[in-house]
């Protein structure tokens, strides 16, 4: 049965539906039944690549209560390593060629889901040497635990101990287009909060989020949201109350964690996000340089799959929503540059894709990709020259010259782009 039969393309994802029409599924078939689960599902929608790791404890649930066994196949050429690293914490036993192999990098759907870093570190220990396990599990939690360790490279900031924590929290960060932060029960950060500066707010949240592990210092915060102010203790004390205003967002009513999300750490502020938070800025960039490597070995199914991945992840600009007055600051270009080459590998993708299409004469595809990148950008020259050379496979003589036509109108509002001779001599040879 198909991905989609079987919701694994629902958007949003629903795992507990999922699970129930298996369950249904399973429980009509014979006993000794194996299920087989092809795991590309989770590139085939944004909200599948986001909340992948949501299926091993289903698995887990489905094997259990039913008493079959559930193979899920990895294609380690096409999923990207987040999604083989949720899998070796996932699932009790890989299937290898010398046989049913025990995984020790396991961990059970509980502690996965809920464990704090030291409680799943004190399990992993404990599978080497029971003497290794830690007997007070309490003793050394923090407030940054469960921070992803590349956010922290340079942190130096005490770290108060969080009495009777036991749950761990995980985000779901949409960077491109709109701004949105997702809790791991769905519910969306709320940026606006009573007295707060909303806009002022989110960019703090995304500059901080840009900036990692080093922070960034509170005069270069204050500088950034406050340019006029009039005085560097007035910006100072309208950073403070910003910061308040970030932590009671990020918080949210019913999610209190003391402020532990942002961390002051001497003159510097860091945002801690929780551990395995799935950033789409990070799947897009993985998928690109997948399908590069792809298609460098001639590869083209496994390319093009994982350029439709990416293509789904990007749905605008990077921090589309953040005001230009905190986007264009030329003296920290904290977003700008990356903003662009972004954009630009975007672009890239759609390129690809077009190209692979055609040489398929999935014609009707390598237009859709064509169209894509002309939206943002009216003078990409490869989008105009993949839509000719695709016209010329279906022999459509005018189509070619309406397609040209509309790249001299657009490169007539821009006075400092030359006509690129090369697109010249090719709609001269294909319409002569």
């Amino acid at each position: 049965m198909s991905a989609e039969e079987l919701g694994f393309e629902r958007v949003p994802i629903s795992f507990s539906q999922v699970e129930k029409d298996l369950a249904e599924r399973l429980a009509a078939t014979s006993k000794g039944t194996v299920l087989t689960v092809d795991m590309g599902w989770g590139l085939q929608t944004a909200s599948a690549t986001a909340n992948f790791e949501g299926w091993m404890a289903v698995a887990q649930d489905l094997a259990a209560m039913r008493g079959c066994h559930i193979v899920s196949l990895y294609n380690r050429s096409l999923l990207i390593d987040e999604h083989l690293l949720a899998a070796l914490r996932g699932h009790p036993a890989v299937l290898a060629p010398e046989g049913v192999m025990a995984n020790p990098h396991w961990l059970p759907p509980q502690l996965n889901d809920k464990g704090t870093l030291r409680e799943q570190v004190n399990f992993w220990l404990g599978g080497i040497a029971p003497s290794l396990v830690r007997e007070n599990p309490n003793a050394d939690r923090h407030a940054a635990e469960g921070a992803d360790p590349m956010w922290l490279l340079n942190r130096r900031a005490e770290e108060p101990t969080i009495p009777g924590e036991n749950t761990r929290e995980r985000w779901k960060i949409r960077c491109f287009g709109r701004l949105r932060v997702y809790r791991a029960d769905g519910s969306q950060v709320e940026w606006a909060v009573p007295g707060g500066a909303t806009m002022k707010t989110k960019t703090l949240f995304a500059y901080l989020l840009q900036q990692g592990g080093k922070g960034a210092r509170a005069d270069d915060l204050g500088d950034l949201l406050w340019p006029d102010a009039e005085s560097a203790e007035a910006a100072r004390n309208r950073l403070y109350h910003t910061v308040r205003s970030l932590r009671q967002a990020l918080e949210g009513a019913r999610h209190g964690k003391a402020g532990g999300y942002i961390l002051r750490d001497g003159s510097s502020y860091v945002l801690v996000p929780p551990e395995r938070s799935w950033l789409d800025i990070s799947a897009f960039e993985q998928l690109c340089r997948q399908s590069q490597s792809h298609i460098k070995a001639g590869d083209l199914d496994e390319a093009l799959v994982c350029l439709r991945a990416a293509d789904r992840l990007y749905t605008g600009d990077l921090f589309e929503d953040i005001p230009s007055e905190y986007v264009d600051d030329q003296e920290r270009d904290w977003c700008w540059t990356r903003r662009y080459w972004l954009r630009d590998m975007y672009l890239k993708v759609q390129r690809d894709a077009a190209r692979i299409c055609r040489g398929r004469a999935d014609y009707s595809a390598a237009l859709s990709h064509c169209q894509e990148a002309l939206k943002i950008d009216p003078l990409a020259e490869f989008a105009h020259e993949e839509a000719m050379r695709t016209f010329a496979a279906q022999g459509r003589r005018e189509a070619i010259e309406r397609q040209y036509a509309l790249y001299t109108k657009s490169l007539s509002r821009f006075d400092d782009r030359p006509r690129n001779e090369d697109l010249a001599k090719l709609f001269k040879s294909l319409t002569s």
